[in-house]
This record gives C-alpha cells, structure tokens and sequence, in this order.
C-alpha cells in the first residue's frame, strides 16, 4: 500500500514537471520572439518616415558623359514618350507592363534582401523600361555605359540637411534635377579615357558605398528627379542598389540599426563557417563519425544563406548564385530535421526518411524554380505555396521532435535545444508572413539571422560539449589505464617475487642435493672406508691417515664454497694448500705455473666446487694410475676465442689408446659441461716423447661463449 501511494504521488509530480516543461517551450521561443521584434524596431528594422526608398529606375537612352545629351536625365528635357510615361511614383497598368524585371527574390530563403543585394534582369534591358531596384547588369546585357532616373516627390520642403546613401558598382556620377552632387571613381589615377579600360575595371569585384549631403535649398516641395550614370560594366558586371533619401539625424540612426545587424549577421556567418568547416575536418580524419559531416555541412549552408548580406554581388552568374542559394535552404532545413530526429533519440524512422524525401524534391523543385527565375512572392503561381509550405512541414516536423524529446528525457540540454529549434521556426514564419506575404507591411528583413544564429550557437554548443566530453573520456580511459597498469604491474610484481623465491628454493633444494651427493661420494664414502679399516683391526697410522684424508675432503668442500667470485687463481691456490701433502706423500713434484686470468663468471656461486672436483679427480688419477713422478698446473688467456685454458701435464705412463672411460671421467665431463667448460685429454705438446698426459679445460671469459 505504501508503494502504491508513493507511486501516486511520484506520478503527478511528473506530470507537472512535462506540463512546465511544455508551457516553457511554447512560451519561451514566442517571448524571445517578441523581443527580437522590439529590439530590430529599435536598431533600424522599421523604416522612418521621412525616408524615402526609391526602389525604381527608368533606364535611359544614350551614354553620354554629359547629361544634356541624354534624353530624360534633366527634369525640364523630357522627351514626349517619356512625358507620357507613368512616373514610378503613381503606379498604373502601363507602368507594370513596362517593368521587364520584376523584383526577384535573390534568397534562398522566403524573405527579401536588403537594399545590398542586386538581382539580375531576366531579359536584355532596353531604353525606356523601368528596372527594380536593387539590381544586377550583367557584362554582356551592358555594352557601354548606363543611365538611369529616378523621380520622387517631396510633399513639403527640406528643413534640414538630407543624406543621400546609393551603393553602386563601378563608377557613378550623380546628378540632382540636373545639378551634379557626386561622383566616383575606380581609383586613383583614373581618367576619363579608362571608362573602357576592361582590365583595369574588372579589378572592381566589390561595390562602392556614396554618401552626399544635399542641403535644403535644393529640395524644395514638388516632383525631382535622379539621374544617375554608369561607367561600363566590367566582367563582375554593374550594380546598383534602391537609394536611401531622408534626413540626415534619421539617416544616421538607420544606418547604426543597419551596422548592428551587419556585424550579427558578419558574427553569424563566420561562426558557421569556422564550426562547419572544422567538423567537416573531424569528419575526414574520422570517417566513421559521418553526424560531424552532416552537422558541418549544415552549418556552412546556413553560413552560405547570410552571404547576400554581406558581399556585394553574386558569387556565380545569373542564374546560377540564386540556384546556390535555394539548394542550400533546402539542404540546411533537411539537415536540420535530420540531426533533430538523430540527436533527439527518438526510435522512429520516419523523420531520417522524410527529411531525405524533401531534400530530393526541394533539390529538384526549388531548383527548376531558382533556374527558371520564378519569383517569391508571385502568389498566383504554385511555386511559392510549395516553397512556403514544404519549409513550415520540415521546421514544424523538427520543432515537434526536439519539444518530444525534452519532454521525454527531462534533459535540461534538449530543453534549450528545443527552444532554439522553435525560437528558428517562429522567426522563419514571422519573417516569411510579414517580408513576402505582407510585402507592404514591414520590413523584418534583418530579423532572419536570429533563426540562423541561434541554430548555429546550438551546433557549437553541441560540438564544445561532444569535444569536451571526448577529453573528460580520454583523460578518464587514461587513468584508468593507469590504473589497470599499476595493477598489472603489482601484480606482475608479485609473480616476479613468488617466481624468484621458487627459483631460489629450488636452486637451493639442487645445490643441497649435490652438496649432499658430494659429501655422499666423497667424505661419506671416507668415512665409511675409515668405519671399515677400524673394524679390521688396522695399525693407528693407517687409520689417522683414513681420517686426515676425510678432513681433508671437507676443507676442500668448505674452500670451494667460500670462493664466489670466480676467481680461478684462488680456488687452484686453495685446493694446491690442501693436496699438497697428499701430492708429497705420493711423490710428485708440483710445478705450478699460473698467470692472472680475469673472474669467470661461470665460476660464480657453486661453479667453483665443480672445478675443484674436476681437478681433484685429476689429481687422484695421476697418482693412483699415472705412475708420474712430475705435475704441472698452467693457465693462459686466449682473447681469440674468448677463453681461459687450464692445463694439467703429467709425466706418467699416458693414456691407452683403447681406454675405456669409466665414471670418473663421465663426472668430469658432467661437471665441465655444468660450467659451460670444454674438457679434453691428449698428448703432451711440450715433450711428446716423454709419454705423460695433458687435461685441458676451456673456461669461457663470458656467459653464452
């Protein structure tokens, strides 16, 4: 009962949590919205009302530099079909059906561009035809220089100075009811003569920006006109953008909103272009992180959608630029349905597949429109219904999925993300309605790069968190790297340990074994003869002999233990102090010829013992079958073959050529093999003649010789 009551209490608390959750993503991007709204107001969104935006232009007849000799640049020189012509400021039927360019859209996007931004005529201009402002001349619609008229009317007089702002390209000479109040020019040391200068022109790939100040003498209440000439268009073409005309304090203060979201949308689209290019550069070097890829590519369509506001002419020609820019639309919203329906976590595929079915008919649709010139905002035909329409199913489809997902994980990450995929859909609708269904309205044109921005911000928020926790993982894989090396080794260690304490048991468990088998062999079996010689009843002498010859074995034994070092010089030196009274009761005479040889490390530890037992052995055999009266002990070193040689000479009878070995000789052989020695018995080379018998041992001077 108590778990069922707890379990009711935990699920209503849920319940508010997915409620708050949802109120603040409905709330949240539709305040942030408003503020937007009354901040662009504020920054030179909204147009002041005394000023004027001349976004028409007659195209005059003749080139000449003069204006006098252009038909219709001066007020009081019309011609009379240009007196009959409708006037831009009254619009009329005649006057509609002698525009040959109407106002195209140059976006990707459903929203117009700024006055920057020049589109291109859609058939060769023509003397007498009026041309939409901003507009782009190509090279070849152009073949020398343009002019262009501009009529407006002022309902009362100028009481302060007016600005007159025109961004143009190339040069331009500016004429006020045919007073000249500017020009330009395409630099320093231009001259009149260079206007067909193509080489020196077509340096001139941005636009230029002309300021004048008009004072108010020279506007008066009444109709004026604009005259405006073009030098001849180079290989980047003309351009010329919808003059700004008002007053000076109302024109300062647009031109600051401007510069704001000019440095906005400047901010915004280099923040693409580093984030997508450096996620394109993670995708190459990491195949298999392809989001990297789509994520990188997203945010330089985006950064691709705000180029038109900041360069000052198309990047390709007519119609191509326009084409680049609506397939770039339709891959950043495809993109954006797709890393929504990726990141989001949702299980369902129907979003990866709608976002590649639209990418596919956009790419087709929205590009047969770009190509053909089909405009925005001409609502009576299908294209717009489409473009609009496919744009709010694919953000309205991403903003649903990112809202389902912070509603699901409670994740304060996909809460923000969520929010931001609104806040991008809201501005995009407000934007859309008021810039091209409501074209009249308002102009929200600079509010669009909030979308962009914040989608942006989104993606390096991903990509700082993705990197940042690819270095906590890293730094975290290394410790416990660490971790589990420091383990390993401890326990390594401790084998090690145990190992080396197995080996030194059983080193000492084998050296036990053969010292017990020496004293076996050698004392015991002394001891044994001397048990014996006492049982029979043999004289004293005999038995003290028996005795002394025990004695004798195990101070050798001790001897040999106690040298170490493989110093050979020692050990032949203690075994001479003790058999030399059993080499003098026999009757041999010792020559002993040693040289200093270096330390043996085969004669370290018990190596030793077995070479004073190989020479022992020797020694027994010439005096109890050599019949020799004479021995002689040598050492040398041969550096050659890395050797120390012992010999032991003898002047007895010598050894059979048929002799049989028998155990003695086998233990030598066992015994030198121990020491890694060589073992051999021959002829005397000295005294052939002689007869007698030569051991030679080879002691290697290092280990492994």
């Amino acid at each position: 009962m108590a778990v069922f009551t707890r379990s009711m209490e935990v699920r209503p608390a849920a319940a508010t949590v997915s409620i708050r959750r949802l109120v603040l993503l409905v709330a949240l991007p539709l305040l942030s919205l408003w503020v937007v709204h009354l901040f662009s107001q504020q920054y030179g969104t909204a147009m002041p009302d005394q000023v004027l935006r001349l976004t028409e232009a007659r195209l005059l007849k003749g080139d000449a530099r003069d204006p006098t000799q252009v038909p219709g640049a001066l007020p009081d020189a019309r011609t009379p079909a240009d007196a009959a012509a409708p006037t831009p400021s009254i619009p009329s039927e005649a006057a509609a059906s002698a525009v040959v360019t109407r106002p195209l859209n140059p976006t990707a996007t459903p929203t117009p561009l700024p006055s920057t931004i020049p589109t291109t005529p859609a058939v060769p201009l023509a003397p007498g035809h009026v041309v939409a402002l901003p507009v782009q001349i190509h090279d070849t619609d152009a073949p020398g220089p343009l002019w262009f008229a501009l009529d407006f009317r002022l309902d009362r007089a100028a009481e302060a100075p007016y600005w007159l702002v025109i961004q143009h390209r190339p040069a331009a000479t500016v004429y006020l009811d045919g007073q000249l109040i500017a020009t330009s020019s395409p630099g320093s040391g231009y001259a009149a003569e260079d206007e067909d200068d193509l080489a020196q022109r077509g340096l001139l790939l941005a636009g230029r920006r002309l300021q004048v100040s008009i004072p108010p003498a020279m506007l008066p209440a009444g109709e004026h006109r604009l005259s405006l000439r073009l030098a001849r268009p180079g290989f980047e073409g003309a351009g010329l953008s919808a003059p700004l005309l008002g007053p000076s304090a109302q024109i300062r203060a647009l031109q600051e909103g401007r510069r704001f979201w000019q440095v906005i949308r400047v901010t915004t689209a280099l923040a693409g272009i580093v984030i997508g290019a450096f996620m394109l550069m993670v995708w190459l070097a990491l195949r298999q992180e392809w989001l990297y890829g789509v994520t990188g590519l997203f945010c330089l369509c985006t950064a691709l959608l705000l180029s038109p506001y900041l360069l000052n002419g198309a990047l390709f020609p007519a119609p191509w630029w326009r084409v680049a820019l609506d397939l770039a639309d339709v891959l950043s919203k495809a993109g954006l349905l797709f890393l929504v329906a990726r990141l989001s976590g949702i299980g369902a595929r129907w979003p990866e597949k709608m976002a590649v079915a639209y990418l596919v008919l956009g790419t087709v649709i929205d590009g047969a429109a770009a190509f053909l010139g089909w405009s925005w905002t001409d609502f009576h035909h299908p294209w717009p219904w489409w473009a609009l329409g496919s744009r709010a199913v694919v953000l309205g489809a991403a903003a649903l999925l990112a809202a389902r997902a912070a509603l699901a994980t409670q994740r304060r990450t996909h809460l923000v993300a969520a929010c931001a995929v609104a806040l991008s859909a809201w501005v995009w609708l407000y934007v859309s309605w008021f810039a091209l269904v409501l074209t009249r309205q308002m102009s929200v044109v600079d509010i669009n790069v909030v979308g962009h921005a914040v989608l942006i911000a989104i993606a390096g928020v991903a990509l700082q968190r993705r990197f940042v926790g690819s270095l906590r993982d890293e730094a975290m894989a290394r410790i416990r790297l660490e971790q589990a090396l420091d383990a390993r080794t401890r326990e390594l260690q401790d084998r090690w340990e145990d190992l080396q304490d197995s080996e030194r048991q059983r080193t000492a468990a084998q050296e036990r074994e053969r010292l017990l088998q020496e004293m076996h062999d050698g004392l015991g079996s002394q001891l044994v003869t001397a048990r014996l010689c006492a049982e029979r009843g043999v004289s004293p002498q005999s038995l003290v002999g028996q005795l002394d010859e025990c004695i004798r074995e195990m101070r050798l034994t001790v001897d040999a233990l106690a040298v170490t070092d493989g110093d050979l010089t020692l050990l032949l030196a203690n075994l001479r102090h003790r058999m030399a009274p059993r080499l003098q009761d026999a009757g041999l005479e010792l020559d002993w010829q040693l040289t200093d040889v270096p330390l043996l490390p085969t004669l370290r530890g018990t190596g030793g013992r077995e070479l004073i037992r190989i020479v022992q052995e020797a020694l027994s055999n010439v005096i109890h079958h050599a019949g020799a009266t004479r021995v002689r002990f040598s050492t040398r070193v041969d550096e050659a073959r890395g050797q120390v040689l012992l010999s032991i000479v003898d002047n007895g009878r010598g050894m059979a050529a048929d002799l049989r070995q028998g155990n003695g000789l086998r233990g030598m052989r066992r015994r030198a093999e121990r020491i890694c020695a060589d073992i051999d018995w021959r002829a005397p080379e000295e005294a052939p003649i002689e007869g007698g018998t030569e051991l030679l041992l080879r002691l290697p001077l290092r280990v492994g010789n």
